[in-house]
Parts: structure tokens; sequence; C-alpha cells
């Protein structure tokens, strides 16, 4: 026990004396998601810039462009007077969609003929293109209704039979789990997690690496009283308590602070939050112990994390990739992650129902800290025999 201790006050004292180390542990990850949520928490994108070209410049025609203003998701800042204007608009950056009535809009439509309007969307950004696309739909839906209406009362009937012949058939949208479309709470929550995946395990791919590069191993084992269990722990418990107390701030100061909602079960939130930063850090300790290089060791957790959040399945389905791609996310702890998370904090489930990914989150720990201590065994091994080998040179010398 003495061992252990001494080894984690060691731990310790490095750290604080790291500027390095302070500014990962402490300093990014409090400012990295404050940062990231700040950037989202207007939540719903609102006031898309576009422009209109009413050839028409009818009574109904200005209705129309009165329901692109009423959508709130968009705001008209150009009328133009032709097609090829409203292109220099999309060119020079200051429109995201436009909006082009046609010649006789009004007769047309009035008349049963039928007429369309020409909606440019601009869906190198999905997200706005999305909710312009959205919103266009819906707004155009009402007013196109809103004309039925007029024509069918028109010829005498009555307001129950006019509206049940514009809706013979309804659709009952009920969205789930995030019902306003808030980005701040779809991104968030898969953003700031994989960030901290990476500060964590960046950080851990180097503890037991640099060790050897700064050629104080030698002082790490007489530290741990020459136990390979003390040298674990004790290098272990302070990014375990430093990691678990910035995995905690998340679900339970900082979504709260931004308003990021978590609607199901805020304890296993909370859980899951612990058991992935205790994965992330483990599986980064035992790439530490792949190589006395602390550059190669970065090297190599730098590959896995930086796709891990395409490959995550987050934002594109795990089951639309390629095999290589699907075997690829999970090889990280973010994966399940993300999985288990959804379903617990978002959609309600209990723990109970994310067994199997927690059961994969917990293999990442026990299957890293066997290895890890496996390799510290024959690292000590190997310094025990160069030793032994240089006392036995020395006496041969003696002799």
């Amino acid at each position: 026990m003495k061992e252990i201790i001494n080894v984690t006050k060691r731990e310790f004292e490095r750290i604080a004396s790291s500027k390095f180390y302070v500014f990962m542990l402490l300093i990014l990850p409090v400012f990295l998601f404050s940062f990231l949520s700040y950037v989202y928490k207007t939540g719903v994108l609102r006031e898309v810039p576009v422009a209109v070209c009413d050839y028409d410049n009818s009574e109904l025609s200005r209705t129309y462009i009165n329901f692109i203003e009423s959508t709130g998701s968009m705001k008209i800042i150009k009328h133009v007077a032709t097609e090829d204007d409203l292109k220099k608009e999309f060119l020079n950056g200051n429109v995201y969609a436009s909006f082009v009535i046609p010649y006789n809009f009004e007769r047309d439509a009035k008349s049963g003929k039928g007429t369309s309007v020409i909606v440019y969307n601009n869906t190198t950004n999905l997200i706005t293109g999305n909710t312009v696309l959205k919103d266009a739909t819906t707004f155009t839906k009402t007013f196109s209704g809103g004309v039925l209406l007029k024509k069918i009362r028109s010829k005498g009937a009555v307001e129950e039979q006019a509206m049940n012949l514009i809706n013979a058939v309804k659709i009952d949208s009920r969205p789930m789990y995030n019902p306003n479309y808030n980005y701040l709470n779809y991104l968030i929550p898969g953003l700031v997690p994989v960030m901290m995946q990476m500060a964590i395990m960046l950080l851990a791919a180097i503890i037991i690496s640099s060790e050897f590069a700064n050629r104080t191993f030698d002082d790490l084992m007489k530290t741990a009283g020459n136990k390979v269990y003390a040298v674990f722990i004790g290098k272990s418990i302070p990014y375990l308590l430093i990691n678990s107390a910035t995995a905690l701030l998340i679900p339970g100061i900082l979504f709260p602070f931004f308003k990021v909602d978590i609607t199901g079960s805020v304890t296993g939130a909370l859980f899951l939050f612990v058991l992935f930063s205790t994965a992330s850090f483990f599986f980064g300790m035992m790439i530490s112990t792949l190589s006395k290089n602390y550059l190669f060791t970065t090297e190599i957790s730098l590959f896995l994390n930086t796709p891990a959040f395409i490959f995550s399945g987050f934002i594109y389905p795990l089951w639309a990739m390629p095999a290589p791609h699907v075997w690829f996310a999970q090889l990280m702890p973010f994966t399940h992650f993300i999985d288990a998370y959804l379903k617990v904090g978002v959609m309600g489930s209990s723990i109970s129902g994310v067994m199997p990914e927690v059961i994969r989150l917990s293999l990442f720990v026990v299957i890293s800290i066997a290895v890890t201590f496996i390799i510290l065994l024959l690292r000590k091994r190997g310094m025990n025999k160069i030793s032994a080998g240089q006392i036995s040179g020395e006496a041969t010398d003696n002799v």
C-alpha cells in the first residue's frame, strides 16, 4: 500500500509540474466543452438568409412571400428581378436559399390548373438545406390548402365539407426524442464525448512511454518498490480521479447550464460517462506500454481517434458503412458509449437495456488492464536482465 501511495504522490507531482499535463487534464476539457456548447447554444436554426424572385407580382404571390417570412427559420434579405441575379447572390455567399414565383402564379392557382414555386437550395450545408426544405414544404402545403379551400367554398361547399375534401388523407407526424430538431441536443452529446475521449487517450498514451523517453522508468520502479501492481495502480489513480470528475461535470453541470436536454435517466448518463472515461483511459494506457517512444504511442492514439466521430455511427448510420469501417468502429470506446447514451439519456432506456454496450465498454477496461499489466511485467523483467548483466560484467572486471 505504501508503494502505491508513493507512486500516486509522484504522479500528482509530475502532473502539477507539467504545463502540458495541467492543460490537457484541466484547462482544455473545460474550455473545449464550454466552447462547443456555446457555439451551438441557439439549438434551432433561425433566420436563414433567403432571396425571392417574384415574376407574378400579384396579391397571391405577396401572400406566399408573407408565408416565407412567417416561418421564423428563414429571413428574406433580397428581392431580385431575375434568376441570374439569384445565382449571383448564392455565389457571393449572401443567401442559402431562394424562391422563384412564376408568371401567372395567381391565375393558374385559382383556376385549378396548378403551378409550381421553384426553391433553389444550397445543400452544401445539410443543416440549412434540410431546414429550408422542411419548412418550405410545410408552409407551401398550408398555403395550397388555403387556396383550395377558398375555391371549394366558392362552389357552395360548407366549411366541414371543404375541409374534408382538402384533408382526405392526413399525416399525423410525431417526432420522437428531439421533436424540435434542436441541433444543440443532437450534436453536443456526440461532439463533447468524442473530444473527451481524444484528450484522455492522448495523455494516457504517454504516461508510461514518457518514463522510458525521459529515462525515469528506473526511478519509477524504485518508488514502487519494484512492484508492477504499485506502478499500475499508483499511475492510474490521479488520472481516474480527474477524468471521472470531468465525466461527471459534463452531464451534471455543463449540459444543464447550456440547456442540453437529458430526457432519460441522469444517474444512468452519469454512470455511462464515468465508465466511458475509464475505458478511454485504460485503452490509452495500454497503448502507452506498446513502445518506449512516446511520439509513436501518441501517433497511434491520434490514428485511432481522428476518425472516431465519423465511424461511430453518430452522424451516418453504422449499418450503411462498408464492413472495414464497421470493424474499425468497434475499436473505439466512443462507438459503444454513444449507442448507450442515446438510449439511456435521450430515449429513456434503463441501464439494463444497454447491457451489451456496458459489457463492451467494460471489456475495454478489463482487456486493457490485462495487456498493460503483462507488458509492464515484461518491461520489468527486461530491465532486471539488463541490471543483472551489468552487475555480472562489473564482477568479471573486478576479478
